[in-house]
């Protein structure tokens, strides 16, 4: 394993659901874990952890709480991610997040199963990755509707924060970017406004205020949001202004530790050596002056052949893999 400066953000990676192959994850992470990775971020499969309504899955439960033990011997921090793209069909087929009430049953108990199943075992917690794409998957086209789900994760987030505080730290996975009109046109400028406004101010100010400011809807004050997060994690694309999103960022929402991943680019390998570079030394500047606790990237294995891992289906490292962890020569 190469040695870190401990003056620099920890090394992260994250292995989304649909990246983790449940067959060999023991060994992904001992993978990791002699390469020089500190922190790792998996997310938990909430439709296999709970296939129908208030039943757990044993299997699972064994499978996940032999990570955290894989991850505990090889001296790396394991994070779990509660919510990511999918949702059971069981908790979806009733509503989901379109459904206020039905999510607010639901979704603090499937918070709770995994704070009293795993408890201190992990090393963080992120509750909802990446909450807008909540709202996007909803309903794309239908602003007032997808301005109600917005409310609804947002107190999802609150409601997450309620059970979760106090125990192992609670990340956010907000996707920032500058965000521009795509022509001239005054529709295009009304668009880009409202997204700016949603990617910004309603959570990152929001958490710092505890107000909710959603377009098209009066604000409103929510209870406990204010301050409910104990790392301020945003994640980027490759293309984009990493030390200036960072600074943003840190200026307008809380005053907290702070963390960032970038979603690696498909293509060459080659250009994404160019993009871990270019990402490192970003992230290395903001440190100097932001508090930044850890850089990761996602995803760490290919699924197909070709596709953005760092690491390649058959688990040999690409040259961006040594780029990022620092073992070219």
């Amino acid at each position: 394993m190469p040695e870190r400066d401990p003056s620099l953000p920890a090394r992260g990676i994250v292995i989304p659901s649909s990246h983790l192959d449940r067959t060999r994850l023991h060994e992904d992470i001992e993978l990791l874990a002699e390469l020089g990775a500190q922190e790792l971020r998996i997310g938990i499969d909430w439709d296999w952890m709970q296939p129908a309504a208030g039943v757990v899955n044993g299997d699972a439960v064994e499978f996940y709480l032999g990570a955290t033990q894989t991850a505990r011997a090889c001296g790396v921090s394991l994070q779990f991610t509660l919510l990511e793209r999918n949702v059971p069909k069981w908790f979806d087929n009733d509503g989901g997040f379109g459904d206020a009430k039905w999510t607010g049953h639901w979704w603090p108990r499937w918070v709770e199963t995994c704070a009293d199943t795993f408890g201190d075992s992990v090393g963080g917690w992120v509750p909802i990755d990446h909450p807008l794409a909540v709202a996007n998957r909803l309903y794309p086209d239908d602003p007032r509707r997808h301005g109600e789900v917005l409310d609804t994760v947002i107190k999802a987030w609150r409601d997450a924060w309620r059970i979760l505080q106090g125990g192992p730290p609670i990340i956010t996975s907000f996707g920032v970017e500058i965000v521009r009109p795509v022509d001239q046109t005054i529709p295009a400028e009304h668009a880009a406004k409202r997204l700016d406004q949603i990617r910004w101010r309603l959570w990152l100010q929001g958490l710092r205020d505890g107000v909710v400011s959603i377009p098209g809807r009066a604000d409103i004050e929510v209870a406990d949001l204010a301050g409910s997060c104990d790392v301020l994690g945003i994640t980027v694309r490759h293309e984009r202004d990493v030390l200036g999103l960072l600074h943003r960022a840190a200026e307008m929402g809380l005053d907290r530790p702070m963390a960032v991943t970038m979603l690696l680019p498909a293509g060459t390998d080659a250009d994404r050596e160019l993009v871990i570079e270019r990402y490192m030394q970003q992230a290395n500047e903001a440190a100097s002056g932001l508090k930044l606790l850890a850089i990761a990237i996602s995803p760490a294995f290919d699924v197909v052949e070709g596709d953005r891992g760092i690491i390649s289906r058959d688990r040999e490292l690409k040259d961006s893999g040594r780029v990022y962890f620092g073992l070219t020569e």
